[in-house]
């Protein structure tokens, strides 16, 4: 059996009982598939035409009447029992996203891991038949006063470097090893990269390790959301070694595809890259290391390995200088990672006298809550309403994306690149229901008025957007002639529960952190706003829907992708590679699952 795919012309050989989502994803056709292929999300529709088997129960909820007629089937459910064709609509390609790679600066003492060792050395003579190793080892005790290690790779180059340049030698020293000896002065440039290597995004920055400057950024939807958008997801497919084997591939090759993309922004080559750091939540740790994540997913949620890790290049492997150092920083917990630490690092939250909180949401929400004398921290399973999963109109933050939403008498609103809307990412989200609630169309409930209410109020343009009837009721965001492929888009009273439960969760981890803290929301002094939320969602809208506390004394810092900023300073400064090891002694992780009070508080902040 035959698949083709269209737009893309791609045919594909189909195995008995694979779906087509199966297929495109063996075939290299990218599908959007928030849910990782369950049925849940709704997000993989396609056209299909040929023999298939028959429309499952979830086929039969997710598509509407008209969309059956029209052949629409969810490419995670349809399985192909002949040649088929497959037309995959804009709405279900994975897209470029919006990514999020600056961050707030951060001073540090440059004092990097890697470093250049000038030596001269004398030749050997018949009366002196110094081997090289030796001569390097006593000019090293003169010129540093202790010996050196060098790698296989370092040895190999010694004898051709020795004999150039009338004896002048550098070596290339990584931690405590001497991975390249280089005659003359050595390479123009020691370069290291930094990650951040989040669930849907990954970030590369190429930094000069002797200067500080940073020479080149790129970015890269991470591969693996074609397996799914979160996590638990990621996990399920890598519950075979072939599916751990692919997810590790896929962040291995886009690793790759930023350093190729960095390093030629600046004549280089990856080969010429000495260093990288990387941070990243408990699960990508994982499945970058090619380690069975099975047991995060699965109470007591433990990780395999807690402490930074150091790796050489070719034991990943990673093309870049074979002998190059890779460092992984710590994790907390099995639902708290690096990029926690990261956060927590680039921040000086662990280091400052008055108490702080740190907020990351990305496709989950992590938060820290502390000073230099104790360190709080927890994770909520939030962060998917928030990059447009489970949210029937929703999508991540790419062009079409509505991601401004204002309501005054009528609905207005803003896409990413002036495109035509086709669906709404999380700081859309958040902007909506806001202006809903302070527009009297959402109760404080989160129930959907009628319009009749609105009526009332002296909104009628905002009544003749409420369809539906009590539990079905909806807000029509966009007009059916205005974008989504001529469906319009709605905000439907289940998408506004969905982000009940997601700020709901997030506002009772902090005030679980709070409590256990023995602080008030009034000792506050300074709140954190880390990736997407600091930069992309309205801290205003984020009161307004309860997402945070009240915090009367606390001003808002956003400190944009806070996690690269930490991997880049850990990359430049042995200090912070140590100040991050030590964090994960500094810092009490709390486990929220289970505990009573969490679920007293998420049902208080579900309430608007």
């Amino acid at each position: 059996m035959r698949i083709r795919f269209q737009p893309y012309g791609v045919r594909a050989e189909a195995e008995a009982g694979a779906t087509i989502l199966q297929v495109a994803q063996q075939a290299g056709v990218e599908i959007e598939a928030v849910c990782g292929g369950r049925g849940t999300c709704g997000k993989c529709r396609v056209i299909a035409r040929g023999p298939l088997g028959p429309m499952t129960e979830r086929e039969q909820d997710a598509l509407s009447p008209t969309e059956v007629e029209q052949g629409y089937r969810l490419a995670c459910q349809a399985v192909a029992l002949g040649d088929v064709d497959v037309v995959i609509p804009e709405e279900s390609r994975l897209s470029r996203v919006s990514i999020l790679s600056a961050g707030a600066s951060e001073e540090i003492e440059l004092d990097p891991w890697v470093r250049r060792i000038p030596l001269r050395l004398s030749a050997a003579t018949l009366e002196d038949q110094l081997p090289d190793l030796e001569n390097v080892q006593r000019a090293a005790e003169a010129t540093l006063g202790h010996r050196l290690v060098l790698t296989l790779g370092a040895l190999q180059q010694l004898p051709s470097a020795l004999r150039q340049d009338g004896g002048q030698l550098t070596l290339i020293q990584v931690d405590d090893e001497v991975v390249m000896a280089h005659a003359g002065a050595g390479p123009e440039r020691l370069l290291g990269v930094a990650f951040d290597i989040g669930t849907t995004t990954i970030v590369g920055y190429l930094l000069d390790l002797e200067t500080g400057e940073q020479l080149a950024v790129s970015s890269r939807l991470n591969p693996q959301t074609r397996y799914g958008d979160d996590v638990v997801s990621r996990i399920a497919h890598a519950g075979t070694p072939e599916g751990l084997r692919a997810l590790q591939q896929a962040v291995l090759g886009a690793m790759q595809a930023i350093i190729a993309a960095d390093t030629a922004e600046i004549g280089a080559a990856p080969r010429d890259v000495l260093a990288v750091v990387a941070v990243g939540n408990t699960t990508m740790h994982h499945l970058l290391l090619g380690i069975d994540p099975t047991a995060l997913a699965q109470a007591p949620y433990v990780p395999v390995a807690t402490p930074a890790l150091r790796l050489r290049a070719c034991e990943l492997p990673l093309d870049v200088y074979p002998d190059a150092a890779i460092w992984l920083l710590p994790n907390i917990a099995g639902w708290v990672g690096a990029d926690t630490v990261g956060v927590i690092l680039s921040s000086r939250l662990y280091q400052q006298d008055e108490l702080g909180l740190a907020i990351d949401i990305g496709t989950n929400g992590e938060m820290a809550l502390g000073s230099r004398e104790r360190l709080l921290t927890c994770s909520t399973a939030a962060g998917p309403a928030f990059e447009g999963a489970q949210i029937s109109c929703g999508m991540r933050a790419a062009d079409g994306a509505i991601d401004r939403v204002e309501i005054d008498h009528d609905v207005h609103w803003h896409t990413i690149g002036e495109a035509q809307p086709r669906g709404v990412c999380g700081s859309g989200l958040v902007d909506l229901v806001a202006g809903m609630l302070k527009s009297g169309v959402l109760h404080p409930s989160g129930r959907i008025e009628a319009p009749e209410t609105l009526i009332e109020a002296g909104r009628p343009k905002l009544a003749r957007r409420i369809v539906g009837e009590g539990r079905s009721r909806q807000l029509l965001l966009v007009e059916p002639n205005d974008g989504a492929g001529g469906r319009g888009l709605t905000i439907t009273q289940r998408d506004v529960r969905e982000l009940q439960l997601a700020k709901g969760a997030i506002r009772a981890g902090i005030e679980i952190l709070l409590r256990e803290l023995g602080a008030s929301a009034d000792d506050v002094r300074v709140v954190y706003l880390a990736g997407a939320f600091g930069n992309y969602i309205s801290p205003e809208s984020a009161l307004t829907i309860g997402l945070m506390p009240s915090l009367p004394n606390a001003r808002l810092v956003p400190i944009g992708n806070a996690a690269g900023t930490g991997a880049r300073m850990a990359l430049l400064s042995r200090a912070e590679l140590e100040n991050a090891t030590r964090i994960l002694e500094h810092v009490r992780y709390l486990e929220l699952s289970g505990r009573p009070d969490f679920q007293a508080h998420f049902a208080e902040a579900m309430l608007f």
